[in-house]
């Protein structure tokens, strides 16, 4: 009965936002503006344009970048038709002094009412856009549909033809300046292209750049200009680019200036700069070398040599606009530093002084967490604190030291204990170095340690988006001093080939990955994607020194072994890709797919427990907890023990979630998750946990939910309710694998809570 009422509070909830009237808050006399659209009317001829000028927009995408200048659009929509805000928006009565009122105006979006003004200067820049790529006759008009005081609102776009551009001359007397605007290879413009204003403006901006990457540091874009001449009755441009007047024709000594080479004379540093200090409060301490200033007060914040190898602006050097890019970066980078700000001043003849200013960040921080946990029914606690040194030696190494403890009661008696520590220290452009100690203990099962050292380093070039990472060296010792009965009897006998994955053993790997993202902090609502990758062995080394040296196998099993150790040998390759499609500033939805695999080779029948893969968990499908789901369609029996066979060596995960910021730090998230973990080989304490190609498709477990996030600026703290939708852990059983009312759906096997910190990607 109770899964009735739930039912019918759910469809009455969605009625009631459907049937909400959108127009309740639209005055008498005005129109609500339902939808708006842009379209080119003439799409054949814009599309042939197209086909033949590559630089040439077809007509949707001609369409999309108009919209970018009209002045007035209708009411955010999810999943491009329902205006779900605004229907909250109208659930709200009109008197605000009660409080559930105001909250559903907070939570929607108040009614976009149409203003024909808006309107009529939408046409005006729509024109001016198309006139700006080039289609100087086109026409903009609009139409529009009214229906219950809705109005449908198209603007219509007839683009013409366009203007090519029929030759291109550089008109300008500076030698350097010409060989740069005439460079074949890098120019961006070329004859038979259109007419478009912002490849000219582009080209202005490459130009100068260049100019500036010369040494020409008083050059501006604004100095250079074209001059069009178009030929009667035809749309063909003759395009030149000259000097601005005031510039070809300017004194002497001022086109001197514009047109010298300067060099950096000396560069000054003036570290803990504070904004709040008179000069005659500070005392100063001034130091020089090779034509490098280094002034303080009192300690040094860094040492000179890190100064001085974080400075691209080289004193006897030519100024350089790119240069000066990077030192911002290299500068901005080092964790002691708050503030950067770099200035130049012209001294005797060709030469400047350039000026580095750097303010003193936050040197030292404290950090603690406490936090509850819940997982498959246990209940627990875990606590952690950390301390953080961005400056340990005057040189901006980043000193780290954090540890943590979690325990757990379980149901099933016992307690579990976890506890770590790690320290890790990060050189300026240099490797960072880490250690670290874990202790696990779980009743029913084992208790395990594990100890690790690692050297890593990573490479971020300047101008680029994509992050390398190095892992030279990732040393773990896996032992395990106490192993239960009921675990031993379960994973390590003889016959069970996923023992090695549960002995003591000896990990030695090399990893290399990388992360890419166009995220643009500019435009912080504009559509992006993230893609990240590692690829992982280990081994290898060990197993080439036991060969060198003759080492003879273990007779039992005929694997090398460290220390009468058996270590592990594989391969390991990860892909995880995310794209963020932003409609709004509240509302968005997420695209995610993770793929990996894992091959064990030589010395090794089964990957090491802590790098097999696992499905369920807040990160993953979310209809399932974390460790019970597969791998392929094998079915847990529930107990702790078991848990530990569900891991696999092959991993994917799909994800799509609908993000929507109700109000404030409130975000509302609908999501669907599909995913599993499949064996490589085929192990009998995992039947149907193998992948096969002729099987491995119906194994893809699949759910949905909802979930609600806290947005604390500092953290994220999300809560999400997962529901499984397809389950092929029944597929070898009664078959019951699509979870409906009417096949069994319930609280306790098929829906799960999630609580977490940060988005699951």
């Amino acid at each position: 009965m109770h899964k009735c009422a739930r039912a019918i509070w759910i469809l009455l909830g969605c009625l009631s936002l459907m049937a909400c009237s959108t127009t309740k808050f639209v005055p008498q006399d005005k129109l609500l503006l339902r939808k708006m659209r842009v379209s080119v009317v003439d799409r054949k001829e814009v599309n042939q344009t197209h086909r033949e000028h590559e630089d040439a927009l077809d007509a949707d995408a001609l369409a999309d970048k108009m919209k970018h200048y009209v002045r007035q659009t209708n009411n955010s929509e999810i999943f491009g038709f329902w205006p779900l805000q605004l229907k909250m928006y109208s659930l709200a009565g009109r008197d605000t002094t009660k409080w559930i009122n105001r909250q559903f105006q907070k939570m929607g979006e108040a009614p976009e009412i149409f203003d024909p003004y808006l309107t009529e200067v939408s046409m005006r820049e729509i024109q001016k856009g198309m006139f700006n790529k080039g289609y100087f006759n086109a026409v903009v008009d609009t139409a529009m549909r009214v229906h219950n005081r809705k109005l449908r609102l198209d603007y219509l776009v007839t683009a013409g033809r366009p203007y090519i551009l029929r030759s291109y001359t550089v008109r300008v007397d500076d030698s350097e300046l010409k060989s740069i605007a005439k460079s074949e290879k890098e120019t961006l413009i070329k004859e038979g292209m259109l007419l478009d204003a912002d490849q000219l403006d582009s080209e202005r901006e490459r130009i100068t750049r260049e100019m500036r990457h010369r040494g020409y540091f008083y050059f501006e874009k604004d100095y250079l200009r074209y001059v069009a001449d178009s030929a009667y009755n035809r749309n063909e441009v003759t395009l030149t680019l000259a000097l601005q007047d005031y510039v070809a024709n300017a004194p002497d000594s001022m086109r001197n200036k514009l047109f010298t080479r300067y060099l950096i004379r000396r560069v000054r540093f003036f570290t803990d700069y504070d904004p709040n200090l008179r000069p005659d409060d500070v005392s100063i301490t001034t130091s020089a070398k090779n034509g490098y200033e280094y002034s303080y007060c009192g300690r040094k914040l860094l040492r000179e040599s890190v100064l001085r190898h974080s400075c691209s602006i080289v004193p006897g050097h030519h100024y350089d606009v790119v240069n000066v890019e990077r030192t911002y970066s290299s500068l901005n980078a080092l964790g002691p530093v708050s503030f950067v700000d770099i200035s130049f001043e012209p001294v005797e003849g060709d030469s400047l002084d350039c000026l580095i200013v750097l303010s003193r960040g936050k040197l030292n921080s404290v950090s603690a967490e406490i936090e509850g946990t819940y997982s498959a029914g246990d209940w627990g606690i875990a606590a952690g604190a950390g301390y953080s040194n961005r400056n340990l030696f005057r040189g901006a190494e980043e000193f780290n030291v954090n540890g943590s403890f979690a325990y757990e009661w379980r149901q099933l008696g016992g307690r579990a204990i976890e506890g770590k520590a790690e320290a890790s220290i990060k050189f300026v452009n240099a490797p960072k170095i880490a250690v670290g100690y874990k202790y696990q203990k779980r009743p029913d099962e084992f208790t395990r340690t594990i100890a690790h050292a690692s050297v890593s380093y990573q490479l971020k070039p300047y101008g680029r988006k994509l992050t390398q990472n190095f892992n030279f060296f990732d040393l773990s010792y896996v032992y395990l001093p106490w192993i239960s009965d009921e675990f031993r009897e379960t994973f390590l006998q003889p016959t069970n080939l996923l023992r090695y994955s549960y002995e003591d053993h000896f990990i030695l790997d090399w990893s290399y990955g990388g992360s890419f993202s166009n995220y643009d902090q500019k435009h912080p609502y504009r559509s992006y994607g993230a893609f990240s990758y590692q690829f992982e062995t280990a081994g290898n080394l060990l197993y080439g020194l036991s060969h060198l040296f003759h080492q003879t196998p273990d007779p039992d099993d005929g694997s090398y072994r460290i220390f009468n150790i058996r270590y592990a040998q594989y391969v390991k390759a990860d892909f995880n890709f995310s794209a963020y499609q932003i409609f709004s500033k509240r509302h968005r939805l997420v695209y995610h797919g993770a793929w990996g695999v894992a091959v064990p080779f030589c010395n090794a029948s089964s990957i090491p427990f802590e790098k097999r893969y696992f499905a369920g968990g807040a990160n993953s499908v979310r209809g399932w907890t974390a460790r019970t789901l597969g791998p392929g369609g094998y079915r847990g029996s529930g107990t702790r023990t078991a848990y530990n066979n569900q891991v696999g060596d092959i991993k994917l995960d799909l994800n799509l979630e609908y993000r929507w910021r109700v109000w404030s730090i409130f975000e509302l998230a609908a999501f669907t998750d599909a995913g599993n973990v499949w064996t490589i080989r085929d192990y009998e304490s995992q039947p149907h946990g193998v992948f096969r190609l002729s099987e491995f498709y119906k194994q893809i477990a699949w759910s949905y939910g909802v979930g609600l996030r806290l947005d604390l600026s500092f953290f994220i703290f999300r809560v999400d309710f997962g529901v499984r939708l397809y389950d092929p852990s029944r597929l070898y059983t009664d078959g019951l694998v699509w979870r409906t009312v009417s096949n069994g759906l319930g609280w306790k096997d098929d829906m799960t809570f999630h609580f977490a910190i940060g988005y699951p990607f």
